[in-house]
């Protein structure tokens, strides 16, 4: 078979040369004193161009095997064996580590494939998808078995729970008009189309799993106060008893012998004693691996300044002073929060205008004038809007300047008159209140308190650092940077997957967020000078994949061939036109020995 036929006509250049050969040049009279001299044998040509005997000479040969290795070259010669392109999606969740039976069915997946790459025709491909979030091909498009074999090799399924639909679209439209083979370890056949080749390997177990795991750090008294809670899930048929060990560093904390019941979720909380670094809670090893350890990073210090410019009878009526400070219950309402000797220094203040340093964010009670309108509900509020959340302001009645006109996007309003809006002055986030504290029941409602830690927890979440050390698989890592920070930032995590240890570099911006962590362990993120920033303990913690009692095994043909590839003929026309040059050199080889001068011979 040839892929450009066309290419024969160079055949043509055979008769061509056998022409030359046929039709040799006439040669010039010599004048001689003897023919002795010369071989007897050797024919001369006659005068006038005319058809003579072919001369079977080396040098023939040699050209007609070069016109013809030439030509077959052009023609692009193919392999007659069917080459075919292999597509598999691997089912890229944690639970196709699950060990039941003493194999887990990602090892099953291994052999079948080994097995099949192995028996694919001469010159076939083979492309590898792992599913998860976000898929990825992990050999391929059309890689060699080879190196298909090399990337099955260095899988390692972890992802949460998810779907396969975005790596199937992604293997039907690498495979064309071809079958696609998805393996995983649920039999759910209904679920895919008839195109697919469903290989399901599971196999039913039981399993504890951490499903939670959290840790807090509250300011009591001045001191900070450390704890960490943990969830264990029971996914069994019968009751289980495990092992929980908790470590800093190599150093022992706490080690408890749990008993859970069958389907049994056991909430844990502990103290934890101060400076306490990482901490790595492991249960007893059982089915699934992944799902038996935790670590938890310490909490980010993302402790707030706050500041009150306001009369004291204006703090009082808005129920924010107490017995021992202008502020005190409102520092009792937000978590992790101290008082700032000035406005510059706070984090959030209440004035009567925008006040304090770059960083500073102000509610401003608006001066009011003489006017008052007591207003009741229902009031227009953006409900979508994150400092709204959880209030209803129902009952309430709100007192305000009707003649006032606050500045900012509106929050809540009364008909055309807005109370509540949020803008800028100077680059800070300011709020600005339209609000008589004397004779509004806003501030003794349910909603003030939820509205002022709703305002402190945004303002918690763009102080730099880290935005959560602790994170579940699948979650994104946030930072963000403070002043003069220089980049780029270095990022190191654990080991595992398909690529190693995890070793990046990213750009230096004011809010970084990396949302493709796909090992679980610990991260580091640092300067670029080497100075660590933060650390971030990701854990895996999903329940639907930790259940393994649903896992199940079968198979299911697709109808549809195996896709087919054209055959390479690249290394069939090097070989053709490396044995055409070869020819053309020994013919200049032959041709120059024939013109090399006859060796004397002495006269008598």
């Amino acid at each position: 078979m040839f892929a450009e036929p066309l290419g024969l006509l160079a055949l043509l250049a055979v008769p061509a040369v056998l022409a030359l050969h046929l039709f040799r040049r006439r040669f010039r009279p010599r004048e001689v004193s003897a023919l002795f001299l010369w071989q007897p044998e050797a024919p001369s040509a006659l005068a006038g161009r005319r058809r003579e005997r072919v001369l079977r000479s080396p040098s023939l040969w040699l050209e007609l095997a070069a016109a013809l290795l030439c030509a077959l070259a052009f023609a692009g010669p193919t392999a007659t064996a069917r080459a075919e392109h292999l597509v598999v999606v691997l089912d890229g969740s944690a639970s196709m580590g699950a060990l039941a039976g003493g194999e887990t069915p990602r090892e099953r997946a291994r052999a079948i494939l080994r097995e099949r790459i192995d028996g694919l025709p001469r010159g076939s491909r083979a492309t590898l998808i792992e599913s998860g979030p976000r898929p990825s091909v992990l050999a391929g498009p059309a890689a060699f078995a080879e190196e298909a074999l090399q990337r099955l090799e260095t899988w390692r399924p972890s992802a949460v729970r998810h779907d396969l639909g975005p790596a199937l679209a992604l293997a039907l439209d690498l495979a064309a008009e071809g079958a696609v083979t998805v393996m995983t370890d649920r039999f759910e056949p209904e679920a895919f189309p008839t195109q697919i080749e469903v290989i399901a390997l599971g196999r039913p177990a039981d399993n504890l799993a951490i499903t939670h795991a959290a840790r807090s750090r509250e300011l009591a008294g001045g001191a900070a106060r450390e704890s960490a809670f943990l969830t264990v899930s029971s996914f069994a048929q019968s009751p289980r008893r495990a092992a929980l060990v908790l470590e800093s560093e190599g150093r022992h904390l706490l080690e408890r012998e749990l008993d859970l019941a069958p389907g049994e979720r056991l909430q844990l909380a502990f103290d934890l004693p101060r400076d306490t670094e990482v901490v790595e809670a492991r249960l007893t090893s059982d089915a699934l691996a992944i799902d038996d350890r935790a670590w938890l990073a310490p909490a980010p210090a993302r402790t707030l300044a706050l500041h009150s410019e306001l009369a004291p009878e204006e703090a009082r009526a808005l129920g924010l002073s107490g017995e021992s400070g202008p502020i005190e219950r409102w520092l009792e309402l937000v978590p992790a929060s101290v008082a700032a000797g000035s406005s510059a220094a706070a984090h959030l203040a209440l004035a009567h205008a925008p006040c304090g340093g770059q960083s500073t964010w102000t509610l401003v009670l608006a001066p009011l004038g003489e006017a008052r309108k007591d207003l009741i509900g229902p009031f227009l509020a953006e409900r979508g809007h994150r400092l709204l959340e959880g209030l209803t302001l129902d009952g309430v009645v709100w007192s305000a300047d009707p003649e006032l006109r606050l500045s900012g996007v509106p929050l809540v309003s009364a008909g055309n008159l807005p109370l509540l809006t949020d803008g800028e002055h100077e680059g800070r986030r300011v709020l600005r209140l339209d609000l008589d504290p004397m004779r509004s029941s806003l501030q003794r409602s349910p909603d003030f308190p939820i509205l002022l830690a709703n305002w402190a927890e945004l303002r918690r979440a763009e102080l730099p650092g880290p935005e959560r050390t602790n994170l579940a698989l699948g979650e994104s890592l946030s930072f963000r940077a403070g002043a003069g920070m220089e980049g780029p930032y270095r990022l190191e995590g654990p080991a595992g997957g398909t690529s190693g240890p995890v070793r990046r570099e990213l750009p230096v911006r004011e809010h970084t967020i990396v949302d493709d962590l796909a090992e679980p362990g610990l991260y580091v993120l640092s300067s670029a000078a080497g100075r660590e920033l933060a650390r971030f303990a990701v854990s895996f913690l999903d329940p639907g994949e930790s259940d393994l009692r649903a896992l199940s095994s079968g198979r299911r043909a697709a109808r549809a061939e195996q896709g087919t590839l054209e055959a390479d003929s690249s290394r069939v026309q090097a070989l053709l036109v490396a044995l055409a040059i070869a020819a053309l050199l020994a013919n200049w080889w032959v041709l120059g020995r024939a013109r090399e001068p006859a060796p004397a011979v002495a006269g008598g």
